[in-house]
Formats: C-alpha cells, structure tokens, sequence
C-alpha cells in the first residue's frame, strides 16, 4: 500500500483503530437483533449460527472501515493492501498445508506423550460447514486488519521490523480479553503475528495469511478439538487433558502450550529463510 495521507503515521493508526472499533460496534448491534438470546450457547453446533452470523457482520464493519481509510485518507484502491489474487494459487495452498501440518503434528506429539486423549469421533456435515465459514471470516477479519492495513500502513514509514514488531502487538492485544489468558498465550499470540506478517513483508500481499490464519484455526479447533485461544468450539474429534499444564497449553488449548511456541519458531524461521532465499534467486 502506498498511501499519500499526510497525517502522522501514529494519529491515523490510532484514527483508524477507533474507527474501525466504532463501526464494529456499531454492526455487531445490528447482529446482535438477529440473533436468539436462546441459541448463544458456547461450543454446541446451535451456537455456530449466530456466532457466524456476529462474525459476518464484523467482517461487513471491517471492510467498510478499511475502505473508508483506503479511499478519503490514503487515496488508494482497497485492493491494493494485498487482495491481488493473480500468481497467488500456491500461497493459498502452502498456507492451509502449513496449518495443517502444525495442528496434525502438535495432536500426534501430544497424544503420544499421553498429554492428550482421543474421547470419542463425531462428524457433523453443518457443524463442519458452519465452522469453515466461521473461521473464514474470523481470518479475513484479523488480516484486512492487522495485516493489510495496520502493517501496510506501518511499512509506509518505518522500518520493516518494527512495522512487524507493532503489528503483532496490536494482534495480540485484540485477543487479550480471550478466556484463560496468560503469559504463555500472549508470548504465542505474538509469535503468531510475526508469522502471520513476515510473508506480508516480502510479497504485500494477504492471501498467504488468510490460508495460514484459516487452516491454524480450522484444524485447531473443529477438527483436532483444542480450545482455539481459549475458546471451545464444535469439533470432530473430541479430547481431553490428563492435567493442564506447559505442555498441552491447559484451558487456553494448544496456543498456551510451550509445544505451539516451539512450532511458532521453527515456522517463523522457516518461512523467512525461504522467502529470503527466494528473493535472492529473483536478484541473482
């Protein structure tokens, strides 16, 4: 994004952060009156629905704020903060094959440790559905947001691993109500938005961390039935802890865990290294 405001970059990430919290609000209001006070259970397929439907609408609220900041503040077009989907078919494909290559290992690694237990296998054809489009919106939320224009915006005028270093920050202070937040969780919430901005460094594009940001939640929660930061969903395999500790993350779910900080790093490592390399081959 190459914006051409001429306000401080600190008043309008501010600017902006309230904005978009105001108009949230605002829509998540509007959810709220479709929504049965009946049906709001947490982690039962009844409560998908209108959670899902919270999560539209907070989608709707993001797109609008950041459309607003894009067009009358930065004057430049909303795709142009990383929705440029030509060329992007494989970032797709490696973000969702990484997701599930970290959720798949942290599951067997834990089982095997006799960390975690297999209770029982359910599937359920809408909770799977209604949990893929859940955690679709959940990504494009997090991403247009933290991403495509909190560390686009950032990248503008400071350095890029500051930019990084800020952006991960505010990621991981918009989860910092969650259940059973703790030190740990916090560590790996900002790891995850290292991870989740370093391709954004190289490419300036959103798809990669869309499919990454998806995948690590799908297969986390619904699929391989941990907590997803702290939150209990709908899931096909159910599992439960021999005792919460270090290890399986305890009641926060895999995302407490010194096994998800272990994984963050190898992941950030990885992905950086290829990029880097990548990029050398271009020049070369």
């Amino acid at each position: 994004m190459k914006s051409k405001s001429n306000l401080p970059i600190g008043v309008q990430l501010c600017l902006f952060l309230l904005t978009w919290f105001a108009i949230s609000i605002v829509f998540e209001i509007i959810s709220q009156v479709w929504i049965s006070q009946a049906s709001k259970e947490v982690g039962g397929i009844a409560s998908l629905a209108p959670r899902t439907v919270s999560r539209f609408m907070q989608f709707i609220g993001t797109l609008v704020s950041t459309w607003l900041f894009t067009k009358y503040i930065d004057k430049v077009s909303l795709v142009s903060i990383g929705f440029q989907l030509k060329n992007r078919g494989k970032d797709i494909i490696f973000g969702i094959g990484l997701g599930f290559a970290v959720m798949a290992i942290a599951y067997f690694v834990l089982l095997s440790l006799n960390e975690i237990a297999l209770v029982s296998i359910s599937v359920h054809a809408k909770g799977i559905i209604y949990s893929m489009i859940f955690f679709i919106l959940v990504s494009l939320i997090e991403e247009i947001l933290c991403r495509g224009y909190v560390l686009g915006l950032l990248l503008t005028k400071l350095n890029k691993y500051v930019a990084l270093m800020i952006s991960a920050v505010i990621f991981t202070a918009l989860h910092s109500f969650n259940p059973n937040m703790g030190t740990i969780p916090i560590l790996n919430l900002f790891l995850a938005g290292i991870l989740l901005g370093i391709t954004y460094i190289y490419t300036k594009n959103l798809w990669f961390p869309i499919a990454l940001h998806f995948s690590w939640n799908f297969f986390q929660g619904p699929i391989f039935g941990f907590e997803v930061s702290g939150q209990e969903f709908y899931s096909v395999i159910q599992q439960s802890r021999m005792e919460d500790n270090l290890l399986n993350g305890g009641s926060f779910g895999f995302e407490g865990s010194l096994l998800a900080t272990s994984l963050l790093l190898v992941s950030i490592f990885v992905i950086d290294q290829y990029y880097r390399r990548k990029i050398g081959v271009l020049k070369s």
